[in-house]
């Protein structure tokens, strides 16, 4: 089947989701939800308040500590791009395509807020809706060439190609089991059934996976030319690069001809306690907004008005290349 043909272009300030096309999306991949002024769900916070509080005093004092992912967790030092790379390395080789058959172990579910309610939800679940409002502003925009960095094992681009079939579509990843875990599913005689499901929208073209071009490459040294795509985004990638944040942020404006879309956790979507805390813990990327603008580029929209994850608030921003 062919791509969804584009209706009249939106306007990039225009682009937020409703209601009633956020529910179907992520309504799925929700195991429970209950009222935010409910005792259960009080509880629960307070438990994950307690504890990333004490993960955050913990870092603080022994973030001195050796780095890897193949140190116990206790012991773990600093989120540096080797630690970054080990980590992804392993989650990559062995994660499946997020699915809505079979209930997880409560630890892995993801606590959410939404519209009055607390949610924990499925993998995959709270990215669907990310996924969903990042066509929204791929259809403003309307890019000819689009990058992303952190394509991780190709998720977000094997979702969007299908959509936009007629954009080139590149992606770069640290890991070397992320590029093949994406470039093995190209290699599928058909566009595999679970990314199929995963997709929010009813027509896609089967065969937009299959033109991807993935590349293993480092964020702070993309291998492109300067404004060489018209459109560069990252979805929940740079908030693992806090550390060499500056220099990530430079080469993605540099190879940006026209926009940059993000997806991640600014400060300004982390004003709690408990996200602050749960940033400062996990060393996660901490730039506001408007300091974009120390790297040449000028946001022209930025909402969070998606369901959220308690713990780590996203924000899209969407900036124009200056």
């Amino acid at each position: 089947m062919q791509g969804q043909p584009l209706t009249a272009q939106p306007k990039i300030s225009d682009i937020d989701l409703d209601l009633e096309t956020i529910a179907p999306v992520l309504d799925p991949y929700v195991v429970e939800r209950m009222p935010l002024d409910s005792e259960r769900w009080r509880d629960y916070r307070a438990g994950l308040e307690k504890r990333w509080r004490r993960r955050r005093w913990r870092r603080a004092f022994f973030g001195w500590l050796p780095k890897g992912g193949n140190i116990p967790r206790v012991l773990r030092g600093r989120r540096t791009q080797d630690y970054v790379r080990q980590s992804y390395e392993q989650t990559f080789a062995a994660r499946a395509w997020p699915e809505t058959t079979s209930v997880p172990p409560r630890k892995e579910l993801v606590p959410a807020e939404w519209r009055g309610e607390g949610l924990l939800v499925r993998r995959g679940g709270l990215p669907r809706v990310h996924l969903m409002l990042m066509a929204r502003a791929i259809e403003a925009l309307q890019p000819r060439s689009v990058l992303e960095v952190g394509a991780g094992h190709g998720i977000n681009l094997f979702v969007l190609s299908c959509r936009f079939p007629e954009i080139t579509w590149q992606g770069i990843e640290l890991t070397t089991s992320g590029v093949q875990r994406a470039q093995t599913a190209q290699q599928s005689e058909a566009f595999p059934d679970a990314l199929r499901a995963y997709c929010p929208w009813d027509h896609v073209d089967e065969t937009a996976y299959r033109r991807i071009e993935f590349r293993q490459g480092d964020a702070t040294k993309l291998p492109f030319e300067d404004k060489a795509f018209d459109l560069v985004f990252s979805r929940q990638a740079v908030e693992q690069m806090e550390m060499v944040r500056d220099a990530a942020l430079s080469e993605i404006t540099r190879v940006a001809r026209d926009h940059v879309l993000m997806v991640e956790p600014f400060a300004d979507f982390n004003r709690s306690a408990l996200q602050r805390n749960y940033v400062r813990a996990k060393d996660y990327f901490n730039l506001p907004v408007a300091g974009l603008a120390d790297f040449g580029i000028a946001p022209v929209l930025e909402t969070s008005s998606f369901p959220q994850h308690v713990l780590l608030g996203q924000g899209l921003v969407v900036s124009r290349v200056n």
